[in-house]
């Protein structure tokens, strides 16, 4: 099993930015990354190569926004990700009349270079799901992930995914902090997970 987990929530969408984006969105509910957003990731990336740290396995989850993190990401260190559903957003029926739409994994593998869709997800979310089974969810998800490799593993996802990430190996979600590409990691003491740090955002400065 890893001893260590990095989870990245993903960087800023451009819904938070255009109001009328919606308006002309061919999927209102899963809007890609700004150019602050893009830049956000490349840092999370830079960061890590600057750190000399790799990966085993990185898995994202499928809404473009993280994808978009994801790749940014892999173009400083290289390797490829999975889509893992299980690390989605919080299907919320106060936010969702349905389960919300992304791109196929297919179509997110041919725009995206590192990202491949040959992985058979950990887990499937439910729609609606209220936010202690969202927790959980990822929480499952993450122990999953990681009894599933040695080496190091890198997790993106969402506010919820970070707090559900760090509920599921460490047994709480105290400390956590989720700003936009904020580092959170985990690590392994003995037979029990420690919270390193969470919101970490000095590599954006």
């Amino acid at each position: 099993m890893t001893e260590t987990v990095w989870a990245v929530r993903h960087g800023q969408r451009q819904d938070t930015v255009d109001p009328d984006w919606e308006l002309t969105a061919a999927r209102v509910h899963d809007p890609g990354l700004t150019e602050l957003g893009r830049w956000q990731a490349w840092r999370c990336g830079h960061f890590f190569a600057d750190n000399g740290i790799d990966f085993e396995a990185i898995y994202c989850s499928p809404f473009l926004r993280a994808v978009q993190t994801t790749a940014e990401i892999c173009g400083e260190i290289g390797g490829e990700a999975g889509l893992e559903p299980g690390l989605g957003e919080h299907r919320n029926a106060e936010w969702f009349d349905s389960e919300p739409e992304t791109l196929s994994h297919e179509t997110l593998a041919d725009y995206f270079e590192p990202i491949r869709d040959d992985h058979e997800p950990f887990v499937i979310p439910k729609f609606p799901e209220t936010h202690d089974e969202a927790e959980t969810r990822a929480g499952e998800t993450a122990r999953r992930i990681a009894d599933a490799h040695d080496g190091r593993v890198l997790m993106v996802g969402h506010g919820l995914t970070i707090g559900g990430v760090v509920r599921g190996l460490v047994g709480s979600t105290e400390g956590v902090d989720a700003p936009l590409c904020g580092l959170t990691r985990m690590d392994r003491v003995g037979d029990a997970w420690e919270l390193g740090f969470s919101g970490k955002t000095d590599h954006l400065d």
